[in-house]
């Protein structure tokens, strides 16, 4: 078996934890109280939030956002699309499929006639529940319903209910309860051997034990940290090539008003997730949602270096500016590559970058026309 071919056991973790994290912040963002809407487009979709959480009947989509959401006995033609803190589904037909985010989410004696994708803390598919296929994530999963495919990660995956088919399964600790009738194979990544109670029903049972399993070595992680030093250098030198004065000027900007700058950019980072929501509830925002995250994916790609540069050009004003970026952009990446604390300062470096794009937006705004605009500059000698 390669041994790339499934992540280790830190990996998935952090994958999980990255996933659910986003998830919640959306969720937490987006329940907004003073702010309830609810309404039909002319296509029959609804959109709605707190106030109108359990509408009696819906031809097209539903798409809600919220705090709680609790729908019962409710007939959807087409897709739910939901993000809050916890939701409910029962006694619920669904012609759709069916997309929830949230901390807790419970969907019981619902027929859902296509998927349901989900990620959450705590996530239960419950009895006398059926679906077309069931993929999800959280830190606790269960399958206590019926479908005939699925694929689950999480700290703890249940399955006791019907698989008419294979499950993937990604876990510390897999349980297959007594009721558990699988007609496929089980796929288990798990840290731990699973626990069959008598009376489970699996066609094949095939194990992956990924506990402490730590694939990498000392020189594939000298590999990417050099890797990730050269080709951050790289685009640190072309970010100074084609624009200097943004490097100069996000480094006197951090040196002259670093709070405004990393205020904004805190802020900023946290509002993106919500924004993007918001502009897909709204339907009409789609092109902008998709605009936003492209946005968003370019200022990522480019952040570690773009710091780099800022942060040397700063230290080394009287230097040679290419040097200089070349330098921040190897210190950079290096740093990027590094494992455990690379993920946190590649966040610093978005969130860098984005308050600097924010900054210069809010001061080009406030102009006056007549005036020059003047970005902030370097200290001299």
């Amino acid at each position: 078996m390669s041994r790339n071919q499934f992540p280790s056991t830190q990996r998935r973790k952090a994958w999980g934890r990255i996933t659910i994290l986003f998830a919640l912040i959306a969720l937490a963002l987006t329940a907004l109280p003073t702010a309830s809407f609810a309404g039909t487009d002319t296509a029959g979709n609804v959109l709605a939030t707190d106030n109108d959480s359990n509408p009696s009947g819906v031809e097209g989509d539903l798409y809600w956002a919220g705090q709680s959401l609790e729908l019962d006995d409710v007939s959807i033609d087409r897709d739910i699309i939901a993000a809050g803190d916890t939701l409910s589904i029962r006694d619920c037909t669904v012609g759709g499929a069916v997309r929830l985010a949230a901390r807790t989410i419970d969907i019981a004696k619902t027929t859902v006639d296509g998927s349901v994708t989900v990620a959450g803390q705590h996530v239960v598919l419950n009895s006398d529940s059926t679906a077309n296929c069931f993929y999800a994530i959280g830190e606790t999963v269960a399958l206590r319903g019926s479908t005939k495919s699925a694929a689950l990660a999480g700290d703890t995956v249940t399955i006791d209910g019907t698989v008419e088919g294979d499950v993937e399964v990604w876990a510390d600790k897999l349980i297959l309860g007594k009721n558990a009738h699988i007609t496929g194979t089980v796929n288990a990544h798990v840290s731990e051997d699973p626990e069959r109670a008598a009376g489970a029903e699996v066609g094949a049972l095939k194990i992956d034990r990924t506990e402490n399993e730590d694939t990498s070595t000392v020189n594939d992680v000298i590999g990417g940290i050099v890797a990730a030093a050269l080709s951050t250098c790289f685009v640190a030198l072309l970010l100074e090539l084609v624009f200097p004065r943004a490097t100069a000027s996000a480094a006197g900007m951090l040196h002259q008003r670093p709070m405004p700058l990393w205020v904004s950019g805190l802020l900023g980072t946290i509002a993106v997730v919500p924004a993007v929501l918001l502009l897909i509830i709204s339907i009409a925002g789609l092109s902008l949602a998709g605009a936003l995250l492209c946005g968003v994916i370019g200022i990522a790609l480019v952040s570690s270096a773009f710091a780099g540069c800022a942060i040397a050009r700063m230290v080394g004003h009287n230097q040679n500016r290419y040097a200089m970026a070349a330098a921040g952009g190897v210190i950079a990446g290096a740093l990027t590559g590094l494992p455990l604390v690379g993920g946190f300062i590649s966040g610093v470096a978005f969130v860098f970058m984005l308050g600097y794009i924010i900054q210069i937006i809010w001061h080009n705004a406030h102009l006056k026309p007549q005036q020059p605009a003047n970005a902030p500059e370097l200290p001299t000698a």
